[in-house]
């Protein structure tokens, strides 16, 4: 075995074995990788996956860092075994792929047709829990679409209703929601989602921001979503800075407008790019002004912050942050909302660098509200047997590394409402 190969084993033994504890402390930790994004948290935040430029893809854990291959890693499963990315070959040139970290393989996904309109064939950008889905852009000759590639069934791609390009860029963690944009006939993105249509195992789209104020067309995009689909979140470009910026999108209450925060530039665009499992705290950007001189924040959002600049409310926090280093857009966020990752700057936009931020565990009145609805229920009892014999950290509520019968009977004390 070569030292990378044991390097990416140690990495799928330390996510696929993490543990409640995995944070190590109640200090809250800020890490900066030189030269590079970081894309994807895994859902327990054990895990961020990224690039770095010359590099290529990386892991991230407490412990290290690890090359991954290929040229960028976008986003990780919910058990951290696989990673969706890009990477190359002779036969495909630069594709899509999903990386396995226990066998250090990547396999390419390929494009919607034979070639590209130059290298590249395809784009990821997002992956289900499981691994078995992988969505993004897909080329055929110079035309471009939403791609969704189901293992053991391949690539397809997606039906839209603009005449031009679409893209899908986010993909629920069960894979039965895929939300993205579809461009309208005047070049402008509309915030789009895919859904099943089981009669014909095919898929249908809307979009979903037709209708909302400020925005009869529905310009936006789509960027993250929860594990069944049911919160997303993106970006609303409406008529004037009133009805654009952050969004979302509950299943139960409809669209909420974030927002912008106040700007002291023009043109100012922004919105959400993650969301936690239970939907309350959204991360994203906001950036300002045109060209090389625009700047970036990366924003926040909860009930009772409302939309601010992440570096604040982190700072609120206790967390210490690089003086004169802008935190430029937060790509990602844990279902518990404790890790968040993104790329920042010093000086100019041009030459960004990883960012990752571990925030200290806070004493949860309910460890067995799993999804984060204050209380303790049938929906939550589904993921523990779903996950009864495995070292899933997020259900095995005695940190004994097995979700088993001692699990169970603490679940079932705390049944019912939380406190």
């Amino acid at each position: 075995m070569t030292r990378h190969d044991l390097q990416v084993a140690a990495v799928a033994t330390c996510v696929l074995c993490a543990s409640p504890a995995w944070a190590g402390g109640d200090a809250p930790r800020f890490e900066r990788l030189p030269d590079g994004y970081a894309n994807g948290v895994s859902d327990d935040g054990s895990l961020v996956v990224g690039e770095r430029f010359g590099l290529g893809a990386f892991a991230w854990t407490l412990d290290g860092v690890t090359d991954l291959g290929g040229s960028a890693a976008v986003a990780v499963g919910g058990d951290g075994r696989y990673v969706a990315g890009n990477a190359s070959n002779a036969s495909f040139g630069d594709s899509a792929g999903r990386h396995d970290l226990l066998t250090g393989d990547w396999w390419l996904l390929g494009g919607l047709g034979s070639t590209g309109c130059d290298a590249s064939v395809s784009t990821a950008y997002d992956l289900t829990s499981d691994g078995t889905r992988c969505v993004g852009l897909g080329w055929d000759g110079c035309s471009a679409g939403a791609f969704l590639w189901t293992a053991g069934v391949g690539i397809e791609a997606l039906p839209q209703q603009g005449p031009f390009s679409s893209r899908a860029d986010t993909i629920s963690g069960d894979g039965t929601v895929i939300g993205g944009w579809d461009e309208a006939s005047n070049g402008s993105r509309r915030a789009a989602v895919w859904r099943p249509v089981p009669a014909t195992g095919g898929w249908t789209q809307s979009l979903v921001l037709a209708g909302t104020p400020g925005n009869a067309a529905g310009y936006g995009e789509v960027n993250g979503s929860n594990g069944d689909g049911s919160i997303l979140v993106g970006m609303a470009d409406g008529s004037s800075t009133s009805t654009s910026g952050a969004f979302v999108l509950r299943e139960d209450t409809g669209f909420e407008l974030l927002g912008l925060m106040p700007s002291s530039q023009f043109p100012v665009v922004g919105g959400a790019l993650d969301v936690t499992e239970d939907g309350r705290a959204v991360v994203g950007f906001q950036r300002e002004g045109a060209g090389g001189f625009s700047s970036f924040r990366a924003t926040y959002w909860s009930e009772d912050t409302g939309l601010v600049e992440l570096r604040d409310h982190l700072e609120s926090l206790g967390v210490e942050l690089p003086a004169g280093f802008t935190l430029a857009a937060a790509q990602s966020i844990s279902d518990d909302g404790r890790v968040i990752c993104g790329w920042g700057y010093e000086d100019v936009i041009f030459f960004p660098d990883a960012w990752i931020v571990v925030l200290p565990a806070g004493e949860s009145p309910c460890p067995a509200d799993f999804d984060g609805n204050a209380a303790v229920d049938g929906a939550d009892l589904s993921r523990l047997l779903v996950a009864w014999g495995s070292s899933d950290a997020g259900v095995d509520l005695d940190g004994s590394g097995t979700v088993d019968g001692a699990d169970l009977a603490l679940f079932l004390a705390e049944w019912g409402d939380c406190g």
